[in-house]
């Protein structure tokens, strides 16, 4: 099955899709400047559908991970849904800015790879160079782009100003669905990013042509974070600025960063492009129920609907019981195991006592 359209030229963003709503709000205003009567009723029925559907989503959420558990998620949604921002300027890290935010998440430019939290990315930098290896397929075919869905495709979010047009990305993964098409052409790569379970919301290759950049920019949400993996880039020429620190990317070396701080990157070279492959994923700060609730948000925004809200639980139904599935096989398989343990240990006993009764009957027959 392929993705559609719409989730490649403008990919299902982390920072929330409420903007749809809130798009809807601002057409009926513009609608109601155009005319000199009802514009009260016209602003109101707006503010009242919009206040509706957030009030289902919000809803369904708690209905269904529990209200204390999703407190920091909901609280979010209200702080995007109210246009607020979080802004801080720390004051050895730089600029902080989102609208997305949730509270209480460790923040800074970048984060130490050498941290539990990140063990995935030691085992992508000893496996980059498979990835190399397709990413350098990919290149070399001609064909890919009739392959795949928008294969090097340039920045099509609101922030793709910053991008600049010389951007290019084959999306893998967006918002924690699986391009089906585009992963099968990167085979290995996908693989491994499952395998090692990479806590993924968006995967994609990255390239970036001699002598351009991206303009400072936030990513504008603070619980997901961003890692870059350097595949074939000219060392020592093109760096990644986030807050008040500077990165050069290696090959086969991996950074982490928090593009929720002012970030952006050069790449200085004359001639050669540079390619990563990023990963963005959840801020290891949120607990289990934050991340499902949250991806069940990615679904429900996408249509606030009761007929949405039914598919975003089925959705969720899907992703959240497969794991016990293979949890409850285990549990079976376990089970049957120690049944027969069991069983060969009966069995064990019973031929026991009968040689033990053969002897004393064979003593008492030499008597």
């Amino acid at each position: 099955m392929q993705a559609s359209t719409q989730s490649i030229l403008e990919p299902r963003s982390s920072t929330w899709h409420l903007k749809n709503i809130q798009k809807k709000n601002v057409l009926l205003v513009l609608r109601t400047r155009s005319t000199s009567h009802n514009r009260g009723n016209y602003i109101c029925r707006a503010q009242q559908e919009d206040c509706d559907l957030l009030t289902s989503v919000s809803s369904a959420i708690r209905e269904r991970y529990g209200s204390v558990e999703t407190k920091r998620v909901i609280e979010s949604l209200n702080f995007l849904a109210a246009d607020e921002e979080y802004y801080r300027d720390h004051a050895n890290f730089g600029i902080q800015r989102a609208s997305s935010y949730i509270s209480g998440l460790e923040a800074r430019p970048f984060h130490d790879t050498d941290s539990p939290d990140f063990l995935w990315m030691k085992k992508l930098e000893k496996d980059y160079e498979v990835i190399l290896g397709e990413l350098q397929g990919a290149v070399t075919n001609t064909d890919i782009e009739k392959q795949g869905n928008y294969i090097w495709a340039p920045a099509a979010r609101e922030e793709a100003i910053a991008y600049g047009p010389d951007w290019r990305t084959p999306v893998l993964q967006d918002r924690c669905v699986w391009d089906v098409t585009n992963s099968s052409l990167f085979p290995r790569t996908t693989e491994l990013v499952k395998r090692f379970k990479v806590p993924s919301v968006e995967v994609f290759f990255a390239r970036q042509s001699p002598q351009t950049g991206i303009e400072p920019h936030s990513d504008n949400t603070n619980f997901i974070l961003t890692s870059h993996l350097g595949l074939d880039v000219p060392e020592g020429e093109c760096w990644m600025r986030v807050g008040n620190e500077q990165h050069f990317w290696k090959n086969g070396s991996g950074v982490i960063a928090d593009t929720s701080f002012i970030h952006s990157t050069k790449n200085l070279s004359e001639k050669t492009d540079r390619y990563v492959l990023i990963i963005r994923f959840w801020h290891p700060g949120l607990s289990k129920t934050e991340r499902n609730a949250l991806t069940f948000l990615f679904d429900a925004i996408e249509d606030p609907t009761k007929e949405g809200i039914i598919n975003a639980n089925r959705l969720a139904d899907e992703r959240e019981n497969q794991p016990k599935l293979k949890a409850t096989s285990s549990t079976s398989q376990t089970k049957k195991k120690k049944k027969k343990k069991t069983e060969t240990t009966h069995a064990f006993c019973y031929l026991l006592f009968f040689c033990c009764f053969a002897l004393l009957l064979l003593k008492i027959a030499l008597r």
